[in-house]
């Protein structure tokens, strides 16, 4: 059976972060049941499809999916899964801290998930209050001991670095913090400041000011050194491993295998398409009330746009993409591009090795840059 992973959307928080421009939104319970009726009637709707695949990675994002109770959560993986979880399976919660204890992270782990991924984002809390998260910084060690004591032995921390008014010794501290209490992963996010958010606007007024292209950047490199000496393995632009650790669901999006995704503006990819669902909760709900699928749009790519993205995918990773692979799967469209991939190694911005290409680990903080000259 060919694998195939799965990603579920819970679009509900407590309260919209000041950076966020998710589809994310507050919500009384009763559009929250509405909406989880709606979840259940679009995986049912691909039930067929599930049948026929191995699904090897579940994970579930937001949004805030620790805010619904384990049993919710679990019925919805049971659903996904017919009651049967594999032996080698991932299955990702994120959560937020203040939305967890130790009862429910417990619930969750006997039901199956085995892996989690907290939004601590700093461990600084006038930094999390600029953020606008619900949490401080001891709420953030509360929620990871929580998860340990729970059993979880696979846990992921968000750090995100490059804020308004911060120092490099500001996110260090975070970095170190975070360091300190020895997760599997890590994931480092360089703010983007997005228009229409609480913080661009601040940004924009001249309330608060960005940072500096070459502080950010000595913030991105300084984290990758310290990581480095901890045996965190860079895997991939924003991500950290431990041996053994990488993101299994994550590294399926990367490497251009296929995915489903349920619920509002899910996107999946198989077989070649690419489609995206609905991005209104009220319009997502009705169509799956009449029974239909929910979808907004399809599309497909071929020949040297499908070989572009698959190439600028597996770029972000450390392991890059082996040339004959490539050249293979796209025989028509990979010699002009080869032309593409030779300026930029003469530049010395890739490089190539026995076939493989990759970005250098120095470059990957410009490697926007670099893929932008690959289309």
């Amino acid at each position: 059976m060919r694998p195939l992973s799965v990603y579920v959307h819970i679009p509900f928080c407590l309260r919209k972060c000041a950076y966020c421009d998710f589809p994310s939104f507050t919500a009384p319970e009763t559009l929250v049941e509405e909406y989880l009726k709606a979840l259940k009637i679009e995986i049912e709707i691909y039930r067929p499809f599930l049948s026929e695949r191995k699904i090897e990675t579940v994970y579930f994002g937001g949004g805030t999916p620790s805010l619904l109770k384990p049993e919710k959560l679990l019925s919805l993986l049971d659903l996904i899964l017919s009651g049967k979880p594999g032996d080698d399976l991932e299955v990702t919660l994120e959560a937020n801290p203040g939305t967890v204890n130790l009862r429910e992270l417990k619930a969750l782990k006997e039901g199956g998930f085995n892996r989690i991924s907290i939004g601590a984002q700093s461990f600084q809390d006038s930094e999390l209050a600029l953020l606008g998260r619900i949490h401080n910084s001891a709420q953030a060690r509360e929620a990871f001991e929580a998860a340990r004591k729970s059993g979880f032995e696979n846990i992921n921390l968000d750090l995100i670095f490059g804020l308004p008014g911060q120092s490099l010794g500001d996110f260090l501290y975070s970095l170190n913090q975070a360091v300190s209490l020895a997760p599997e992963h890590l994931s480092l996010y360089c703010l983007s400041i997005e228009k229409g958010t609480p913080l661009f606007l601040k940004v924009k007024s001249g309330e608060l000011h960005s940072l500096g292209d070459d502080l950010v950047a000595s913030m991105y490199h300084s984290a990758c050194r310290i990581l480095a000496g901890n045996r965190y393995e860079h895997y991939e632009i924003s991500n950290f491993a431990q041996p053994g650790y990488r993101s299994r669901h994550n590294m399926v999006y990367w490497t251009y295998g296929d995915y489903l995704g349920f619920g509002l503006k899910a996107v999946s990819f198989h077989d070649g398409i690419r489609r995206g669902n609905l991005g209104k909760v009220d319009q997502y709900i009705a169509s799956l009330k009449e029974g239909k699928a929910p979808i907004a749009y399809r599309t497909g790519k071929r020949g040297v746009a499908a070989l572009r993205e698959e190439a600028i995918l597996r770029l972000r990773t450390s392991d890059g993409f082996l040339e004959e692979e490539l050249r293979q799967k796209y025989p028509r469209a990979f010699p002009a591009f080869q032309k593409k991939l030779l300026a930029l190694k003469e530049s010395g911005l890739l490089e190539e090795s026995k076939g493989r290409w990759r970005i250098r680990e120095r470059y990957f903080f410009v490697s926007l840059e670099i893929m932008a000259r690959l289309m």
